[in-house]
C-alpha cells in the first residue's frame, strides 16, 4: 500500500512541476508577445501620423502646383501676345 500511494504521489509531483514549466514558458512567450504587440500599436500610430501628414502636404503641393501652372498659362499667353505686338508693328 505504501508504495503504491509513493508512486501516486511522484506522478502527481512529476506532473505538478511539468505543468508548473509549461505555465512558466507560456507566461514567458505571453510577455514577448505583449512587448511586441505594444510596438507594432506604437508604430503603427506613428505611420498613421505620418500617413496624415504626407496626405496634407500633397494636397497643399497640389493646389500650389495648380496655381503656379495656371500662372505659367497666363505668362506663356501674355508672352505670345507681346511677341505678335512687336511682330506687327
Amino acid at each position: 500500500m505504501y508504495g503504491n500511494n509513493d508512486a501516486s504521489d511522484e506522478d502527481k509531483k512529476r506532473q505538478l512541476n511539468a505543468l508548473n514549466m509549461q505555465l512558466s514558458i507560456l507566461d514567458s512567450d505571453q510577455k514577448k508577445f505583449s512587448n511586441e504587440k505594444n510596438m507594432l500599436e506604437a508604430e503603427i500610430r506613428k505611420l498613421k501620423m505620418d500617413s496624415e501628414r504626407l496626405r496634407v502636404d500633397l494636397s497643399e503641393k497640389q493646389k500650389r502646383f495648380e496655381a503656379v501652372n495656371f500662372q505659367f498659362s497666363q505668362n506663356e499667353d501674355e508672352i505670345r501676345r507681346i511677341k505678335r505686338k512687336l511682330t506687327s508693328l
